[in-house]
């Protein structure tokens, strides 16, 4: 084990705390999206903003410098957080804190010279940006999403309607859309792809592909929005050079992926969505566990995911039996639903649910090992054997008729923040590990 990695296996108690303490928030409420504008979409006109997308390359330090500075402030913030954390009183306080300070000082300086080793040139750096930025520059980021997000409306039986690139070049310089009314369009959805790249976090870590894009929803009526929001998709995690090799083709093949499954989310958030009645957080059967929508019955889930790997394995993730286990949670309407919106549950009809897996990769989800849709049951038996000691998360929604119109619940995890939604399954997800091998 090295220097800076004993440090960071020290500091695993306050993220712990952190646990308990989300743990308490099983009484919080979260907000209801507002769906109003799904009985307002009539023909639809999807237009993409006449903008380029800017291009993120984060996650890493850019220097041998830089490497050096995270690397000793991570070790002394680290360090410092031990102090805060100790309880300390009496004559000899001042002393034995005087004495602690000096120690996270070496530390951060363990910690800096290891930052500046992990750390690629400065010019290795620049180079890979470059390649990077050639790679992507000539790609038609705001088109595609276009194309993928109409597919994905007519998919879902949406009218959407053609508008000769003359009109729409009008209204969007503009920004009145009324004019498209005389051609049957009543809203336009503007789609906007406003980042596209590779971010995360550490001086030469993994940093994963995303399309971070925004939708409006325009009635041709009174130019009026009724609705916006924002969507990530995440994909793969990879280090710099990774994705550099072959003039960038590992991230452009992940953002190709990434269009469909962004453009789907998009459909089915803005359109199709009919949030949870109830919207508390409760009991995901674990230790320090929360969740939000159809709770995990077997295997139960951890509270909050920190992704530190600090953080001792049996805090965050709970071990099934079996490299083939069989997944299990709450039936849609849970009784909390009933509870709320009992007229509308009366007439929910032909639940079935729909089940992701994805096998955990530097601390995010990565390959989706599972993808059912239509299960009748809130249980699914893995056919194809998991990976022995690994790790995975998985999430699940329900599907069903309301009044003989398809709709869908959010997809379930262990918390729901307001903000940008994310195609699942995501670091919220609710987790599992397989045991070793036999």
């Amino acid at each position: 084990m090295t220097t800076r990695s004993a440090f960071a296996h020290s500091r695993w108690i306050l993220p712990a705390a952190l646990l308990l303490v989300l743990a308490g928030c099983g009484v919080m409420e979260i907000s209801r999206p507002d769906t109003r504008h799904q009985e307002q979409v009539g023909r639809v006109a999807v237009l993409a903003v006449q903008e380029p997308t800017p291009l993120r390359f984060e996650g890493y330090a850019r220097s041998k410098g830089s490497g050096a500075a995270q690397g000793a402030g991570g070790a002394f913030a680290g360090c410092l957080s031990g102090i805060g954390s100790s309880g300390c009183s009496g004559q000899f306080c001042g002393p034995v804190l005087a004495l602690m300070l000096g120690i996270c000082g070496i530390a951060g300086l363990v910690g800096g010279l290891a930052g500046a080793a992990e750390a690629p040139p400065a010019s290795q750096v620049q180079s890979s940006e470059i390649s990077l930025t050639h790679a992507l520059e000539i790609t038609p980021f705001q088109a595609l999403l276009r194309e993928h997000v109409e597919s994905a409306l007519r998919a879902g039986g949406v009218p959407v309607l053609a508008v000769a690139p003359e009109r729409s070049s009008i209204a969007l310089e503009s920004g009145d859309y009324r004019g498209l009314a005389d051609q049957g369009v009543d809203t336009v959805l503007l789609t906007n792809l406003r980042e596209a790249g590779i971010r995360g976090a550490g001086i030469n870590a993994p940093a994963g592909a995303f399309l971070h894009a925004r939708v409006r929803l325009v009635s041709t009526r009174d130019n009026g929005e009724r609705y916006a929001a924002d969507f990530l998709f995440t994909g793969r995690r990879m280090k710099l050079e990774q994705w550099v090799a072959d003039d960038g083709a590992a991230l452009l093949a992940e953002l190709e992926r990434g269009y469909p499954q962004l453009a789907g989310h998009i459909h089915d958030q803005m359109l199709r969505l009919y949030p949870f009645p109830d919207r508390h957080l409760h009991s995901a059967g674990g230790m320090f566990s929360t969740s939000f929508g159809l709770a995990p019955l077997d295997p139960v889930t951890r509270g909050q995911y920190s992704g530190q790997g600090s953080i001792p394995d049996f805090l965050e993730w709970v071990r099934v039996d079996s490299l083939a286990p069989t997944l299990k949670w709450q039936a849609f309407p849970r009784p909390g639903d009933l509870g709320v919106a009992r007229e509308d549950m009366a007439r929910v009809a032909q639940v079935s649910y729909e089940l992701l897996v994805a096998r955990e990769t530097h601390g995010e989800p990565g390959e989706t090992v599972c993808h059912r849709d239509g299960l009748t049951r809130p249980e699914h038996r893995l056919e194809n054997p998991l990976a022995p000691d690994a790790r995975y998360f998985w999430t699940v929604r329900a599907h069903f008729l309301l009044d003989g119109r398809p709709r869908v619940t959010e997809w379930s995890s262990t918390s729901l923040f307001p903000g940008v939604s994310q195609v699942p399954p995501s670091r919220q997800s609710y987790r599992f590990r397989t045991p070793g091998a036999p």
